[in-house]
């Protein structure tokens, strides 16, 4: 099983026009991904589009994943709404065999309210102990009606064994995530965008599962090898002008801007599935100036 440490790319599902799975885009993707400095790919997360996918499809998806990963480390997406029906997809996923390192459980959302620490706590202990493979929290309150488990409950969900880490988008979150993992070699932090990655690896967290490395790969790879080279502020350096490349371009649209970017520079991204969007022609003429002049 490979460690969680580095980059990892967050991988968009790439879609033909008319909307359908476009698998060899996907494989293209892996092969280029392939060749940089990233740690893994997490596949079947927000970039993913897992929600606009059916269960048939997160399956072909998962098979191309661990088909084309190579050596890198494979983390893919489970969540659903119930316990139950992660369960059940959870079963299906084990069923495709070796190849994926950890699977990752967005927070359940729908009944916000009912989201207590007590319910979550079930949850994640009900799939961690079914689970043949290490189980990764996902914190994303952005796109998950705003649930976010507390720190004292995530201190207690690392006590599990088959619990491994945590993967915060928060705003506001990761110094607490910090201080619950303090002092654990068995519980792993990751930040989950370039705007808390640096505070994530001063704190002793591992690494990112960032946006931007869907389309600046070897520049986010580079960020966390140079921290872990010892040499912070060239490292920190190169996060702000990812920063601005990232919030001046994709950052601005959510995954149809990554897909747009991708595009831009060469990957093969395909387009969002609707009702969600492809990023607006002229828009897309802007981004395309400041990347290139930027890579």
């Amino acid at each position: 099983m490979a460690a969680l440490a580095g980059i990892v790319i967050p991988a968009v599902t790439p879609f033909a026009g008319d909307g359908s799975l476009a698998l060899d885009k996907l494989a293209a993707n892996l092969a280029a991904w392939g060749r940089s400095g990233v740690a893994g790919y997490m596949f079947l997360g927000s970039n993913g589009e897992f929600r606009s996918l059916s269960d048939a499809e997160s399956l072909q998806v998962a098979r191309a994943a661990i088909a084309g990963k190579g050596e890198k480390s494979l983390i893919l997406g489970i969540g659903r709404e119930s316990t139950y029906h992660t369960l059940a997809f959870l079963e299906k996923v084990a069923a495709l065999g070796t190849g994926i390192d950890y699977v990752s459980v967005l927070t359940p959302c729908y009944f916000a309210a009912a989201m207590t620490p007590a319910a979550l706590g079930a949850h994640y202990t009900a799939i961690a102990d079914a689970s043949p493979i290490p189980v990764l929290l996902y914190v994303a309150p952005g796109f998950a009606n705003q649930v976010t488990p507390p720190a004292a409950l995530v201190a207690e969900l690392a006590d599990h064994p088959n619990i491994a880490g945590i993967k915060d988008t928060s705003k506001n979150m990761m110094a607490e995530y910090l201080a619950a993992a303090s002092g654990r070699s068995d519980f792993a932090v990751m930040a989950g965008s370039v705007g808390n990655l640096r505070q994530c690896l001063e704190g002793g967290g591992v690494g990112g599962v960032v946006s931007a490395a869907n389309y600046l790969p070897s520049l986010c790879a580079e960020v966390v090898a140079l921290h872990g080279g010892g040499q912070a502020e060239l490292a920190w350096s190169k996060l702000e002008r990812l920063r601005a490349l990232a919030q001046a371009t994709a950052g601005r649209f959510s995954v149809a801007g990554v897909k747009a970017c991708m595009n831009i520079l060469g990957f093969s991204a395909g387009i969002p599935r609707p009702p969600v969007l492809p990023v607006a022609a002229g828009e897309q003429a802007g981004m395309a100036a400041i990347l290139r002049e930027a890579v």
